[in-house]
């Protein structure tokens, strides 16, 4: 028996594994091949190409995610 694992929104995707819609939406070009456009809904992502791709699911939120101003997130990259 199969069972088929959810198609994500953007938002939901980028909620889902902790990360901004930004980055669902560059990832989305290279890493999720299967994602698809639906008319209603926009962009549906499978669950199976987050996971794939490396995101994690129900990852936690960095610490300021809710009051980091937009398009100044903090990197620690080379820390």
């Amino acid at each position: 028996m199969s069972t088929t694992r959810p198609m994500l929104t953007q938002r939901e995707a980028a909620t889902a594994c902790g990360v901004s819609r930004t980055t669902i939406r560059r990832r989305q070009a290279g890493d999720l091949p299967n994602a698809v456009e639906d008319p209603r809904r926009g962009w549906l992502i499978p669950v199976e190409d987050l996971l794939a791709a490396g995101l994690r699911l129900n990852a936690p939120a960095g610490p300021d995610a809710d009051t980091a101003p937009a398009g100044r997130g903090l990197s620690v990259r080379g820390i």
